[in-house]
Parts: C-alpha cells; structure tokens; sequence
C-alpha cells in the first residue's frame, strides 16, 4: 500500500457517541439531585393544594369576610432559640374589643420544609391575648407563625413571619 492511500482516522462516531454518553450522565446527575431535594407541598390555608384549589373562591371570600369583621395582631411575637410561646391578638374592627371566644390553630414551621412543624392547638386567654403553650426552638433562620382563627363561622389566616438568631 501505498503512502498516499492511506485511510483518514474519523472522529465523527466517536464524538456523536461521547454526546449521547454526556446527555444520558447529565440526565442520571439532575435525577439524583432531585431525589435529594424532594419537593414540599404548598402549605397555604394550612391544606393540602388540592383541596385548596378546589375551593379557593369560598376560601378568599371567607378571609374576606373575616377580615371586613376582625384584625389579627401578632406583632408582639419575638422568637428566639431556646422557649418561646406565640401571643395573638383578636379584635373587633368596629369597636375594638378583643374578642373572647376565638378558636385558634397555630404552626410554627420553616418556609422551605415541614420537618421542623411546630402545631399549637392549645390557647390561653389572658388580658386581651391568646397564648400558646410553650414550645422549643433549636435552629436559628427564617420561621412562619401561620395561624387560622375561627369566631363562629368566620375564619381567617394569616402568617406572621420571623427570623430566629442566639441571644
């Protein structure tokens, strides 16, 4: 054989093949970190989505209601590491008085994740305020008091939002 009959070295195959081999490792890499960071539901309304969806109008209106009604303060609320409680003021916008019989639901949960939920479901009524029972937090960051009061048949939501650091 001759020296200018000598074959051409190809490389065409060899990179079509190293494409599909780094799309197929790509697709295996993005599944594992998927698995590692599962998605966390909505926790709006305190439900799940799918009911929330399903009756969100009836949802607004009655926040709407509730609050053409009653003003919910939680501005007194200062988290910290260590024992906290969650204090909730209920008022009457038309004369200002605290309202009395309020039914109050609480979770002090982290925004990214469920893990940590904190569910208050027992109140005191002391002067004016509604105060949970004692309860222990031991990681500082971003934390959500979201609360759902019920007067009779208006109920409300709101989220109080806090940032938990030592000391």
């Amino acid at each position: 054989m001759a020296e200018s009959e000598k074959k051409e070295f190809n490389f065409w195959p060899y990179a079509i093949v190293g494409m599909i081999l780094t799309v197929v490792m790509l697709g295996i890499w993005t599944i594992k970190i998927a698995v590692k960071n599962p998605v966390q539901e909505s926790r709006a309304y305190m439900m799940k989505y799918q009911d929330v969806e399903e009756n969100i109008n009836e949802l607004i209106a009655r926040q709407k209601a509730f609050e053409a009604k009653y003003s919910i303060d939680m501005s007194q609320n200062r988290l910290r590491i260590g024992k906290n409680v969650v204090r909730i003021k209920v008022t009457d916008k038309k004369s200002g008085a605290p309202i009395v019989n309020a039914k109050i639901f609480a979770i002090v949960t982290r925004p990214t994740t469920s893990k940590e939920d904190i569910r208050l479901e027992t109140f005191t009524y002391k002067d004016g305020l509604y105060e949970s029972e004692p309860f222990e937090l031991s990681r500082e960051g971003r934390w959500n008091i979201q609360t759902k009061v019920t007067v009779g048949d208006d109920v409300g939501f709101t989220t109080y939002k806090a940032f938990v650091k030592k000391g």
